[in-house]
């Protein structure tokens, strides 16, 4: 089973006329069943096509507009990750605002209840944090991690409680602290995703 990376240097290669060193029918089977590596490949070949050398006076010599093509090609394909990046970020925000309103009516009714003033205050807090996370994303990580916290001492007391059949826990807060933590991780990942891509890259890098 080859990689995308490893058929996407093989076309390369091919496109530039050296040996890839996969075989062909390896590499075609695998750009007819992916649509990235696909596309990929036709857009090697169209810029492959317009940087072709043109005869200019008697001699060869590279287009006039090869800053131009070269940033056509790379733009279009930045344009379309930003785009998507900010379609991904906007509904982390929103669903960020949702389970803030979410942990707010939470808080409210259970005061109105004659609940804990406490463990209301805890339930406004948190409501106040999202809110807070779905106007600055770049305060997410912070929030995470209390959230996070929270939601793995409420599953440990709640699968606790499941086998000792004591039964004092409830299943609901961690019904609502998982999609509370999947909207904060979701939302960091549209903001920062770039830089986490990047990072990620520099700790896998081979020196040699």
């Amino acid at each position: 089973m080859v990689s995308h990376d490893e058929v996407r240097c093989a076309l390369s290669a091919r496109v530039d006329g050296e040996f890839s060193g996969l075989d062909d029918a390896v590499v075609d089977a695998h750009v007819a069943e992916c649509a990235d590596c696909g596309a990929y490949y036709q857009r090697l070949l169209s810029l492959s096509r317009n940087l072709s050398f043109a005869e200019v006076d008697g001699g060869m010599a590279p287009p006039a507009d090869l800053s131009r093509v070269i940033l056509e090609g790379v733009e279009g394909q930045w344009r379309k990750l930003s785009q998507r990046r900010l379609v991904l970020l906007a509904l982390g925000r929103v669903a960020l605002a949702a389970v803030a309103l979410l942990w707010g009516a939470w808080a409210v009714t259970f005061l109105a209840a004659d609940g804990d003033p406490s463990t209301a205050s805890v339930r406004l807090g948190v409501a106040c944090a999202l809110g807070y996370a779905a106007l600055r994303p770049a305060q997410i990580p912070g929030i995470a991690l209390i959230v996070g916290t929270m939601f793995t001492f409420t599953l440990g007391f709640v699968v606790r409680d499941a086998v000792l059949q004591t039964g004092d826990s409830s299943a609901a807060h961690v019904l609502i602290l998982l999609p509370t933590l999947l909207a904060l991780v979701g939302t960091l990942a549209a903001d920062r995703g770039p830089q986490i891509t990047q990072a990620w890259r520099l700790l896998n890098a081979d020196p040699s």
